[in-house]
């Protein structure tokens, strides 16, 4: 597994870094603290409606909620719990009995919206999909390897992205496999994987060798594919160029990002670059007509112009503290988490903080989720917190 491989790098080169302390008598360098975060004139009224402890640690593993409107799905650990979204009381709780490593998703009634299967994956390479009411399992279908992330459905197809550079169309209602693709991966990547994107006929997924590739989500075709990095830099480290975090549609426009490499600007049906600006991210982009959003390997936040990729304003008050990618609230306001277990309020026509409240304490490693005027976020200790706007 590629998290094993980057542990074991990581512990050689601490090794050898402390060798060469000892040989030169160089004493070991203290982390730069954290800046104090700037104090808020506040002029956004939010409210917390719910924080719970749902018992599922969520670690690094990057695995989000899935809400229907009526019902709040999480998971983590080896379990999966649905929570009433007016109160956050629990309504069932499911223990896979194995490590879940990739979700949530769903299917949903289209005259309703309200999901009929949830969809995740797991560290032993099981795609599983759950009964949404009762959380009973439906099917289990075996993949190549660790599930690293998984689709919605669409049109009777469901897509795991997994650990060995795979993705696999699966039947949404049995688990049947019906198509599989793949990209060489290099040997030393990231831990984790972009959410395949479906959109018109296609499912889009980004890869650890730094391309987006689109494919007909039917029956696997391959439609285009576009490189957004290629491997530079000394160290094996500075060589990683996954395409890990979130690919954004708007109208004719894909919007994607990778580390150590660029931001770019894509034609959905043809595949060609219409922009392209250097830029290294692990959280992806998000996008509306007005602007196209991220934060980068540094922890500063950005914002672009959808149409050339110029930035427009950039804010370094988050850097270090590691945050995840900026999501819309609105036209004029953004969200975001970080690791000390922060979730500020940005307005997003200037970059200022407009508000910020306190969540899981143990911090975040994914980004918020927002239905309407309502933002639920998951902590890596598995605290779910409920905020509105008023």
């Amino acid at each position: 597994m590629k998290s094993i491989s980057l542990f074991f790098f990581l512990v050689f080169s601490l090794f050898l870094t402390g060798c060469t302390q000892q040989l030169f008598g160089n004493k070991t360098s203290r982390p730069i603290p954290l800046k104090p975060l700037k104090t808020i004139t506040k002029s956004l009224q939010t409210q917390t409606n719910w924080q719970i402890k749902t018992g599922s640690i969520m670690g690094d593993n990057k695995i989000h909620p899935y809400i229907d409107g009526q019902t709040v799905y999480v998971a983590g650990a080896s379990s999966v719990g649905a929570y009433n979204n007016n109160t956050g009381s629990l309504i069932w709780k499911k223990n896979i009995g194995e490590v879940i490593s990739a979700g949530i998703n769903a299917s949903t009634n289209a005259s309703n919206g309200k999901a009929q299967q949830i969809f995740l994956g797991t560290s032993n390479s099981n795609a599983i999909a759950l009964n949404a009411s009762t959380g009973n399992i439906q099917w289990i279908e075996r993949l190549s390897s660790e599930v690293l992330s998984v689709s919605p459905s669409k049109n009777g197809r469901v897509v795991f992205r997994t650990i060995d550079g795979k993705i696999h169309g699966l039947s949404s209602s049995t688990g049947e496999l019906i198509w599989q693709r793949s990209q060489r991966s290099p040997a030393l990547t990231n831990m984790g994987a972009s959410v395949p994107t479906l959109v018109g006929p296609l499912v889009v997924s980004g890869f650890d060798n730094g391309k987006v590739a689109a494919y007909n989500l039917q029956t696997g075709k391959p439609a285009w594919e576009v490189t957004l990095a290629q491997p530079r830099g000394r160290t094996e480290l500075d060589r990683i160029i996954d395409v890990d975090g979130k690919i954004t549609s708007l109208g004719n426009a894909l919007f994607a990002s990778s580390l150590h490499g660029s931001a770019m600007g894509v034609n959905l049906q043809s595949g060609e670059t219409a922009w392209s600006k250097s830029f290294s991210t692990t959280t992806g982009v998000s996008v509306d007509p007005n602007g196209l959003y991220s934060s980068d390997d540094k922890g500063k936040i950005w914002k672009f112009d959808p149409q050339t990729g110029n930035p427009i304003w950039s804010m370094d008050d988050l850097q270090r503290y590691e945050p995840t990618l900026p999501v819309l609230v609105s036209a004029s306001k953004l969200v975001v988490a970080d690791k000390k277990g922060n979730i500020h309020f940005i307005n997003a026509t200037n970059g200022k903080f407009i508000a910020r409240s306190k969540g899981d304490p143990r911090g975040y490693s994914v980004e918020p989720e927002v239905v309407g005027n309502s933002i639920y976020a998951i902590g890596k200790g598995g605290v779910l917190t409920k905020i509105s706007l008023r």
